[in-house]
């Protein structure tokens, strides 16, 4: 995996992955519609991301899918840091602000 270390196994013998920190793979969005998509394509060699939603909001609804946006099927990513495998597959993340929210600021970091 690019991007990516070995790192110690559990005591499962589950093997991690721990993602280098490089500023060149971190993307910057803002989220501000609860009915239009911000749309995020991940490069076709990822495999983890970490997915940094701002302290100040309230959080942001994604998707993984190609089509369009879900509501049954998104994810709440409350304010912090989301570490999330990806592998193959669908490559596009939709995003979506709450209700109550204004504008939330989103950084993903890709391997």
């Amino acid at each position: 995996m690019a991007h990516t270390i070995p790192t110690a196994v559990s005591a499962l013998g589950d093997a991690f992955q721990a993602m280098l920190l490089d500023s060149e793979r971190v993307t910057k969005i803002s989220v501000t519609s609860t009915t239009e998509d911000v749309v995020h394509e991940l490069k076709v060699g990822t495999t983890l991301v970490v997915l940094n939603v701002d302290s100040g909001s309230a959080g942001v609804l994604v998707c993984r899918l190609d089509d369009a946006f879900d509501d049954e099927r998104a994810w709440l990513l409350q304010p912090g840091q989301h570490p999330l495998n990806v592998p193959g597959g669908i490559r596009t993340l939709r995003f979506r602000a709450l209700a109550d929210e204004t504008e939330s600021t989103v950084r993903i970091q890709e391997n």
